[in-house]
């Protein structure tokens, strides 16, 4: 994925969402890194404990989606 690639990520939201012990913490939108299909973000996060982060990307066009999630430790 990248800018005017074959998916084209001008074309697709793409945004983490952090959250702690179920509440939604932040919501970040990800910008492209520079190296295909590698996308930067800062959440901030005022307390101790283990978030889950949930990564989407959402074509609006075709209604095409893809969401990871990962587990991040502050401590």
């Amino acid at each position: 994925m990248t800018p005017g690639g074959l998916w084209d990520s001008n074309k697709i939201e793409i945004k983490a969402i952090v959250k702690l012990k179920g509440e939604v913490i932040d919501t970040v939108p990800l910008e492209f890194s520079g190296t295909p299909s590698v996308f930067n973000g800062r959440a901030h996060v005022k307390k101790m404990g283990n978030y889950d982060v949930f990564i989407y990307a959402y074509d609006k066009q075709t209604g095409n989606t893809g969401v990871s999630k990962a587990v991040v430790s502050v401590r």
